[in-house]
């Protein structure tokens, strides 16, 4: 390292001697360098590569963490113990098989019908003057057959009384009757019988028996 000369008074030259004289000044460092100067879109492409790279470090860390099966989380060894200890064996719950009838030989017979009843009568029309006529009472009984559903299908007078005229118009009224439906019974016959007065006409029905 160069110290720095000190000046110093001038010496008289001396006949035949050179006399050289170096001023030593220090150096001065030199400045240090300016730094970078980045424009904003370098910067902004900067950061963008930053941010991706955090992120897919970020993802490829939580892809490779391990996950536990859910049906190991779900259940433990003790609730599947005991779950397998609570469920039968199916060599321990098989009933005997027991053979069963077939259908056609459990029929069962459907329920007696209820007492059959009238639910249309109808009286025959007769004009005042002819039961004007009439002394005291004519009766005139007609068994009637029906069906399951309560219709009439065959009217027969039993008892005619004293008028074929009266009897016929029973007989015509009687098939217009309707009865209650059945179940069991395919055919069925009551017995209606009529009342001509000169008051008017009444009807009532009974089992035929």
């Amino acid at each position: 390292m160069l110290e720095a000369a000190t000046e110093s008074p001038p010496e008289t030259p001396t006949p035949g001697r050179l006399i050289i004289r170096i001023d030593l000044t220090p150096a001065e460092p030199p400045p240090p360098p300016a730094p970078p100067r980045f424009s904003k879109s370098a910067l902004l492409v900067i950061v963008g590569v930053v941010a991706a790279l955090i992120a897919w470090l970020g993802f490829s860390v939580f892809k490779s963490a391990p996950t536990p099966p859910a049906a190991s989380i779900a259940a433990s060894p003790a609730s599947s113990t005991s779950s397998a200890a609570s469920k039968p064996t199916a060599e321990t719950t098989a009933a005997p098989s027991i053979a069963t009838p077939p259908a056609a030989a459990r029929t069962v017979a459907p329920p007696p019908d209820a007492p059959t009843t009238a639910v249309n009568e109808v009286l025959p029309t007769v004009s005042q003057s002819s039961l004007n006529t009439i002394r005291g009472t004519i009766r005139v009984s007609v068994r009637v057959t029906l069906d399951k559903q309560g219709s009439v299908t065959n009217a027969t007078a039993t008892d005619a009384g004293p008028s074929r005229y009266f009897a016929r118009l029973a007989v015509n009224a009687s098939k217009q009757w309707t009865f209650t439906p059945a179940t069991a019974e395919a055919q069925r016959t009551m017995l209606v019988q009529f009342n001509f007065t000169r008051f008017g006409i009444t009807a009532e029905s009974n089992s035929a028996g």
